[in-house]
């Protein structure tokens, strides 16, 4: 196999599979990008097991040459080495020679660099087959659904289920929902496949493809153990995880005696810097709302205590104080990606919720902690 490619569309097809593959792995194949020229074009696979990304480069994009002086083949080259190399390469082409099946040349016009390589054969059989119900975005509603949802779900491997989104659609309408057990996020959506679908996809994957989008749509085929994203010229592949989500509807009060509603950034702003005072590991703060007043404030008997009147504020309710932590409010708030947000009580220690006035598709429960000043 030989080809010269342009090299800024090589780093840029590297760079997107290279957030597949691992830092290590019990299979050494898996430590390298798979490379497969044919008459299709050029064709990148890069895998830890758990998540695949496939994506090709055509030989002539929008009337420019990417690829030329080619002869058909594929190798395997160490990830690690060949980014580096064509990221630090200084000409606009590059040229890329397998020899002998084991040894990989790559230079330009200045440099020269030879990598020991791995028949293709080694490389494991990986399931590349597209399957299962379609599901279609756009890209901006797609990256906005990560955005407001991803956040919310654990990043500890614990109860592996909470490192998921639970996907779920009936009749056209579709929950996206994410949570660690101390909050929840839940964002709602119409979709154009009629069908049920549920699918606990891997928050991970999620957050690494909304990166990854550029064009205008991506699709989801979501089987019964794996599902793939499409968009471009690029595949994601991903295990789905198996198990039972929870029942999240429980954590969702049905009545709100107490509701504020406020600016969004100027409450940022308050909390961020009462919470200053606040105890490091836990990051508490108190919220104590009457008719007439909202103050936030923070107690550490080692460091001191802070408050703050919020401005600019509707409240609704009698007197009532509930402490949160600090930063799963943070959060919330900017997730709704509204100008003011609405916050509404159940009780002193019942799950209060966060919502958009604008947007009733978002919906954020945070489960408030005991503070005792």
């Amino acid at each position: 196999m030989k080809f010269t490619i342009d090299r800024l569309s090589f780093l840029k097809i590297l760079s997107t599979v290279n957030v597949a593959i691992g830092q290590k792995s019990p299979t050494p194949a898996f430590l390298n990008f798979k490379i497969v020229l044919n008459e299709r074009g050029l064709t990148l696979i890069g895998s830890d097991n758990d998540i695949t990304i496939e994506s090709s480069l055509p030989f002539v994009l929008s009337e420019k040459e990417i690829i030329r002086d080619y002869t058909f083949g594929e190798t395997l080259i160490s990830a690690k080495y060949l980014i580096e190399i064509i990221r630090r390469l200084d000409s606009s082409e590059v040229t890329l020679e397998v020899v002998d099946e084991v040894l990989v040349q790559i230079s330009d016009s200045k440099s020269n660099f030879q990598l020991n390589a791995m028949r293709s054969e080694e490389y494991p059989d990986l399931d590349l087959s597209i399957e299962g119900e379609e599901v279609q975005f756009k890209t901006s509603d797609f990256k906005k659904i990560v955005a407001q949802t991803a956040f919310a779900a654990s990043t500890r491997e614990v109860r592996p289920i909470l490192t998921a989104i639970n996907f779920r659609s009936k009749a056209g309408q579709a929950e996206f929902v994410a949570t660690d057990s101390y909050r929840l996020a839940k964002k709602m959506r119409e979709i154009d496949n009629k069908d049920e679908i549920e699918a606990n996809i891997p928050v991970k994957v999620l957050n690494e493809v909304s990166k990854l989008l550029e064009d205008e749509t991506i699709r989801l085929y979501i089987a019964s153990n794996k599902t793939v994203f499409e968009f471009g010229t690029t595949k994601v592949f991903s295990r789905l995880i198996n198990g039972d989500f929870p029942k999240t509807s429980r954590m969702i009060p049905n009545n709100y005696p107490y509701v504020l509603q406020v600016n969004a950034t100027k409450f940022i702003d308050a909390m961020q810097r009462v919470s200053l005072l606040a105890i490091e590991r836990e990051r508490i703060v108190k919220l104590s709302l009457e008719e007439d007043k909202v103050e936030i404030s923070s107690k550490s008997e080692q460091i001191g205590s802070a408050n703050e009147k919020v401005e600019l504020f509707q409240y609704e309710g009698g007197r009532f104080d509930i402490s949160f932590n600090v930063d799963y409010v943070i959060d919330a708030i900017r997730a709704a990606q509204s100008e003011d947000v609405i916050l509404s009580f159940a009780g002193e220690m019942n799950a209060f919720k966060v919502t958009s006035p604008v947007d009733d598709k978002i919906i954020q429960i945070i489960t408030p902690v005991r503070s005792y000043y």
